[in-house]
């Protein structure tokens, strides 16, 4: 009797983990914003989080290791244009079993990007909006997204 109950419950569990389909994600990372905290900021210094998903199918975005300094998150300032590449990074992803794939989330705070501009010092409000994109450990960018328009009171 326990040996055809050992039996049946090996059947089953081949059964259930052949049914499981694998993510089969693009080589090429992919993001979308999931949320942005914060609409509106009152003054700088005011925290604004930006929430990313992402999926990469051959699991390489993120540092290498904790002394990897290769830019992998990009944020344009697109007020100016300026393009920072140092201020934030994506940190080591651990592998998750056998499949390469990943998918996930980022949480970024923008609280160093958050400043009135500086040539235009007499505005009373001013507006922000962020690109942001990605790039994994060989070197493919993501697609770009964008926060949408943030309003500031800068006094």
């Amino acid at each position: 009797m326990n040996l055809k109950l050992i039996r049946l419950y090996i059947i089953v569990s081949i059964l259930f983990v052949s049914c499981y389909d694998a993510p089969n994600y693009p080589d090429t990372p992919e993001i979308v914003i999931k949320g942005v905290r914060a609409h509106s900021v009152v003054s700088p210094g005011d925290s604004v989080i930006v929430v990313l998903e992402f999926q990469d199918g051959n699991g390489d975005l993120g540092k290498l290791n904790n002394s990897d300094t290769i830019p992998n998150l990009f944020i344009t300032d697109k007020r100016f244009g300026i393009i920072d590449s140092q201020s934030y990074s994506i940190p080591y992803i651990p592998d998750k079993g056998s499949v390469k794939d990943i998918s996930g989330e980022i949480e970024i705070n923008l609280l160093s990007k958050i400043y009135c501009n500086p040539l235009y010092p007499e505005k009373i409000k001013d507006t922000l909006e962020f690109e942001i994109q990605v790039r994994d450990r060989v070197g493919n960018f993501s697609n770009k997204v964008t926060t949408g328009k943030l309003e500031m009171n800068c006094r």
